[in-house]
């Protein structure tokens, strides 16, 4: 299964990959409209963006350049207007322009809604979960992944301000309705799931378990939840690695590259391997560098790091590490 990066469009054959690409050289503004007779030499170079032109919408363009902060009415509105359009493109198949109002808009909007979230506080963003839930319609409304944006966004910043009781039940079930119903290629849906792993420990939701679970049918997107569940609270997160890693389901063999497999096992090591990092953070929510936005450090405590190891023995697996073998090595 490849996975493709939104901003650049590259693909990768693991979301490992994916989450440690740098495509900042190839990055375009989404508010760039791009025009091919602008372009001196027509033939494809590398450098050559395929990405479909920016599409304008007047009234998405209004409340966006509007010097007055966001109100809920009007974001309902901007929202309506955003869900509508991609729901004519969609329809009429036309693809780019699709693309084009996707990639012109969604940035923003993310940026505005989370705004508004941190000024007003969840219940601006809840009004939104209950219009847009995925059970209101048949597939996923077109405005999910910003929700699951600015969800993410706010498990974190909520988890590490307050506490992981503060984080509303209603937006982990949101999440969680989309876990269950989310499909293989569906790729920026299944990327918006990651954040998930901040509501492990929830009193109310049991996160861990459904991760867990989660594991059972799409162990690749298991890993970056579990990377996410290590920053939140890492004594919860080893638990449930050890729990995974000694569930019959996840000892079987997966396909890591076309020409490679390994363990259920082993891919899931990745999570903790990409926590102990001091270089590469997830992408997750994206366009936001959350842990230098949060002054975020993170370190493996020893006895963490000692289960890690342990479990790593268990599985037969130090053969394939270097001699001096560091959890990061485990990186896939």
């Amino acid at each position: 299964m490849s996975h493709e990066c939104d901003d650049c469009g590259q693909e990768f054959d693991t979301l490992t990959r994916l989450r440690l690409h740098d495509c900042s050289s190839t990055e375009v503004s989404e508010e760039t409209i791009v025009d091919s007779a602008d372009t001196e030499d027509p033939r494809p170079s590398e450098e050559t963006d395929y990405r479909p032109d920016t599409v304008e919408l007047e009234s998405l363009d209004e409340f966006l350049e509007g010097e007055t902060a966001a109100t809920p009415d009007s974001l309902a509105e901007a929202m309506a207007t955003y869900e509508s359009e991609l729901q004519s493109a969609s329809e009429s198949g036309v693809s780019d322009r699709y693309s084009g109002i996707r990639n012109g808009y969604r940035r923003q909007l993310i940026s505005v809604l989370d705004e508004a979230t941190q000024a007003e506080g969840w219940t601006i963003l809840e009004e939104l979960l209950d219009a847009y839930h995925p059970n209101t319609a048949e597939g996923f409304p077109h405005v999910t992944t910003i929700l699951q944006n600015v969800i993410g966004r706010n498990f974190i910043r909520t988890r590490l301000t307050e506490g992981v009781e503060a984080i509303p039940v209603d937006a982990l079930e949101y999440l969680e309705t989309i876990r269950t119903q989310v499909g293989e290629q569906q790729d920026f849906i299944i990327e918006g799931l990651h954040p998930y792993g901040w509501g492990i420990g929830h009193p109310d939701i049991a996160v861990a378990e459904q991760i867990h679970e989660h594991a059972s049918e799409h162990i690749f997107s298991t890993s970056p939840m579990l990377e996410h569940a290590f920053y939140a609270d890492q004594h919860m997160a080893v638990d449930l690695l050890e729990r995974m890693i000694h569930d019959d389901v996840v000892q079987h063999e997966i396909t890591y590259r076309l020409d490679e497999t390994i363990t259920g096992a082993r891919w899931l090591l990745d999570a903790p391997a990409g926590a102990a990092s001091d270089y590469f953070w997830p992408t997750s929510p994206r366009y936001w560098d959350w842990h230098d936005d949060l002054g975020f450090d993170f370190e493996l405590e020893d006895d963490v790091e000692h289960r890690i190891r342990s479990l790593v023995r268990e599985e037969g697996l130090e053969n394939d590490l270097p001699q001096n073998w560091d959890i990061t090595d485990l990186t896939l």
